[in-house]
């Protein structure tokens, strides 16, 4: 199972969108001096802040409290007035899922300090579960009990003035055995001593944590930085593993970028399932944390983000360019690094083919945050695509200046395209205002077609000549696209510029040229077609309306299974028709299915024509591995026979108690064409692809009689840098 690269995210309180981020100023941000006591026996909160305000306050200060806090005392005098709008709040207005209140201050102090005593029961508990394609956490609005404290800038639980960014100092009381965690420096228990702690953050906040429990804590250092590790039991090897990756992470991404910005860097085991990254530390579920490829996928992924999203912070009036840059620099990089930078890449542009469809699609000056499977394929998926085509466009060494002019640029403070835009300019020395505007402003991808003439050869050369057009409609776009060319002696490499329409190409070569690839390495953001990838699960659940097939021969049980897992997949963007097998004589064309059951009549025949699959009455065999038809689950994608571009999933259950796993865990197996699972959990054991790919942009060159011909080798490219 791998859900987490795409499922971990930084909590950004950005669902309603900050129109008032212009009432902000770059002045001394607002300071919290906060002294806060939890109870969680009563689930109580209990808080004495002391704020400063930013210099030049002219009016009545106001601020937000969460509703079930009560104020005890203020100085100055506070009233309650009406809601009103309330985006200029901070994390607490641009929403938080919690009853507020608003204050206004009789008068403005004369020393600039204002002290609010309030307290109050925190106890929103945890959402029901709800699965979308890439994420299925639940969440709290904020909560204190016996098991821990989540409690984020969205659950109001300290005074929101109108003000954009806030230092703080907090100091902490909890039971004897907890460590709680804030941003910033400080320790999670005073003197040693659990149940105390303090942070100081000098460095500006977009909002204020406090998490942890009863926790045990592990130190260690990563360069300059203090490293920790917060377990609920103690666990030295898993620890370690940590402190390992934190170091290693933190360097590499320093030497990249910049200094990491803060003093310390913290692991926390949350007492739920989650995924969240905050200045200076992350705070991941308790299976999270222990799935093996956690270390190198999504844990560096939330390191990095503290420089960018929780270091550089985002001005999201005009988009949200952190997740995919986080995404780039992190997840892409890492396999990059590994080789396999193209591999990541095909699969991104490939989410973006199967579930930004029907009306989905939107430009990434609207990306705020995701919360379904197409808006990561935006927000996530082309903006990380925009960034790699304008590292190839500047090159690798003016790309890495840029990263780092940016970060030290906008270091506590926000910054939005327009400033990307401006460094990215500075370091080209070019107008890029073509580039920005077509990958920020506008929706949709471009889609190629290519046609090839008949190679020719004169003297000592062979001309392979033609033209690539774009097809996706609409105004063309300004695009470098590669292409190889294989030949009898390797690999030749090439560019073709194309503003127009088509545009046309000639490229001479030595030796006979046999296959011309174009784009061959996804290094451009464009709609695939549906033969450069194969089959896969992701693009059945991408699809707004689907047919799923029951087996008339499936057991009363078996078949109310199903339809509880159906009906669990059903959202607004995915309907899902439900028939018997008995009702259907043929697969409806233009429509993609799901057959389920073993014992399905419309399944045998058509996968029977699936190369690399078989079944018999003992096994189902699997690009060669065989796995016993009584233990195990396996659901298979293949071509629609009808329509090239729809699917048919086939989904066989054994034993009936995996049916509540599988329905969990599917959704996050997208890319792949057939995964196989095995008990009752259900625990994965086998994933894959079918190899039978047909591209339209890889064109046969050669005449007569055609023979085997080497693989296209590996991305010559380079990792961005090196671990």
């Amino acid at each position: 199972m791998n859900p987490l690269n795409t499922c971990l995210r930084s909590t950004f309180y950005v669902s309603a969108f900050t129109a008032a981020l212009h009432l902000f100023t770059e002045a001394a941000p607002l300071h919290h001096g906060l002294t806060v006591s939890l109870d969680p026996g009563t689930h109580r909160l209990s808080v004495t802040d002391r704020v400063i305000l930013a210099a030049g306050q002219s009016a009545r200060p106001e601020f937000l409290l969460n509703a079930r806090l009560t104020v005890l005392k203020s100085t100055p005098a506070a009233d309650a007035v009406p809601l009103g709008d309330v985006r200029a709040f901070g994390s607490a207005g641009t929403g938080a899922a919690v009853p507020l209140k608003r204050y206004r201050l009789r008068s403005i102090p004369a020393d600039g300090i204002v002290t609010i005593e309030y307290a109050g029961v925190m106890d929103f508990g945890l959402s029901a579960q709800k699965e979308q394609y890439t994420r299925g956490f639940r969440e709290t609005a904020g909560t204190i009990s016996d098991t821990g404290v989540y409690l984020a800038g969205g659950s109001a639980w300290y005074p929101q003035f109108a003000a954009d960014l806030v230092t703080f100092d907090v100091d902490v009381k909890s039971p004897a055995n907890w460590h709680v965690i804030s941003q910033g420096s400080g320790t999670s228990s005073v003197d040693g001593r659990a149940g105390s702690a303090h942070w100081t953050s000098r460095d500006p906040m977009d909002e204020i944590y406090l998490v942890g429990g009863p926790l045990q804590v592990t130190r260690g250092r990563a360069g300059g930085v203090e490293a920790l590790v917060y377990l609920h039991d103690k666990d030295d090897a898993l620890a370690a593993k940590y402190l390992k990756a934190t170091s290693d992470y933190v360097e590499m991404f320093g030497r990249m970028i910049g200094p990491y910005p803060y003093d310390k860097f913290a692991l926390v085991e949350n007492f739920w399932e989650t995924g969240y990254g905050m200045p200076s530390f992350t705070l991941l579920g308790p299976q999270i944390i222990r799935f093996p490829f956690i270390l190198n996928s999504s844990f560096p992924h939330e390191i990095l983000h503290n420089w960018w999203g929780n270091s550089v912070f985002v001005d999201y009036r005009g988009g949200n360019w952190s997740e995919g840059l986080t995404a780039y620099l992190a997840d892409h990089l890492v396999q990059e690094q590994q080789g396999k930078g193209a591999e990541y890449r095909r699969a991104s542009l490939q989410k973006y083919r199967d579930y930004v469809k029907d009306g989905r699609d939107f430009p990434l000056t609207a990306f705020t945050s995701r919360d379904t499977a197409a808006t990561e394929a935006v927000g996530y998926g082309k903006t990380l695509m925009l960034f790699h085509m304008l590292r190839r466009r500047l090159g690798d060494q003016q790309f890495r200046q840029g990263l780092s002019d940016f970060y030290h640029q906008y270091r506590g403070r926000r910054a939005g395209w327009k400033d990307v835009r401006a460094v990215a300019e500075s370091i080209a020395g070019d107008d890029l205002s073509r580039f920005f505007d077509e990958w920020l402003a506008r929706p949709g991808a471009p889609a190629f077609e290519v046609r090839v003439s008949p190679v020719r050869q004169k003297d000592a050369f062979f001309s392979v000549s033609g033209a690539l057009a774009q097809v996706q409609g609409g105004r063309p776009y300004s695009l470098v696209v590669p292409i190889a060319i294989q030949t009898t002696g390797g690999f030749i490499h090439e560019k073709i510029a194309v503003s127009d329409a088509a545009g046309a190409f000639e490229i001479a070569t030595r030796d006979r040229p046999l296959v011309l690839y174009v784009d061959p390495y996804f290094d451009v953001f464009r709609k695939l077609d549906p033969r450069e990838t194969p089959p896969s699960i992701g693009q059945v659940f991408g699809e707004s309306r689907i047919l799923a097939v029951l087996p008339s021969k499936g057991s009363a049980a078996m078949l109310a299974g199903y339809r509880d897992m159906l009906k669990g997949w059903q959202t607004p963007t995915h309907a899902i028709a439900v028939k018997m097998d008995a009702e259907v004589a043929a697969l409806p064309p233009a429509t993609t299915v799901w057959l389920l059951g073993r014992e399905n009549t419309l399944a045998p025949a058509l996968f029977s024509k699936q190369p690399g699959l078989t079944m018999d009455d003992r096994n189902l065999t699997i690009d060669g591995r065989a796995l016993p038809l009584g233990s195990h689950t396996a659901v298979l994608i293949t071509r629609h026979p009808a329509s090239p571009d729809k699917r048919a999933g086939w989904i066989v259950v054994d034993p009936i108690e995996a049916l509540p796993g599988l329905a969990r865990k599917l959704p996050h197996y997208g890319k792949y064409s057939y995964v196989a699972f095995e008990g009752a959990e259900p625990a994965n054991v086998l994933s894959g692809e079918w190899r039978d790919v047909d591209s339209p942009l890889r064109v046969d060159l050669r005449s007569g009689s055609l023979g085997a011909l080497a693989p296209l080798p590996p991305d010559p490219a380079r990792a961005l840098i090196q671990k």
